[in-house]
């Protein structure tokens, strides 16, 4: 067993370490190291929401990067609808754009589990340690880029 993963397992909260390892398994967080991964726990806000509960409503201030842990959410922006489950993130396009408003409205769909990361705390951690914001842009970009190469 490799130290690290020693190290894991007898010296980390089972919690925080639940939480590393389920940030470790979204694609825009996959790139960082567990000790970067751990930085970013520490300004994550969980919530639970319940069925029908608004997250955020279209025409507000943007300033969260939700994270589903458990359930399902709907973005509605009165035109489309769409279905957002465990390990997808929403509201990223907005947080790393100034004085954005969301464009839709996130809804529960059914009793759900959001991490949240505000718009503030993320930017302080990415001025902070610079190689979590540079890994991150890099990240965003391959699933922009396989995003677009994927549509056309």
């Amino acid at each position: 067993m490799k130290i690290k993963n020693l190290i894991l397992k007898f010296f980390i909260n089972t919690d925080l370490k639940k939480d590393v390892l389920f940030l470790k398994s979204i694609d825009s967080f996959d790139c960082l190291s567990v000790f970067q991964l751990k930085k970013i726990r520490a300004h994550i806000y969980k919530k639970t929401y319940l069925k029908k509960e608004i997250i955020y409503k279209k025409g507000q201030d943007a300033k969260l990067l939700c994270i589903v842990k458990s359930g399902k959410v709907e973005l509605d922006d009165t035109k489309n609808k769409r279905i957002i489950h465990k390990r997808d993130l929403f509201g990223q396009k907005y947080v790393f754009n100034a004085n954005e408003v969301y464009a839709d409205t996130a809804t529960a769909l059914e009793d759900s589990e959001i991490y949240l990361l505000y718009k503030d705390d993320i930017e302080t951690l990415m001025e902070k340690d610079e190689s979590i914001g540079f890994r991150m842009f890099k990240k965003i970009l391959q699933i922009l880029y396989k995003r677009y190469n994927h549509e056309r």
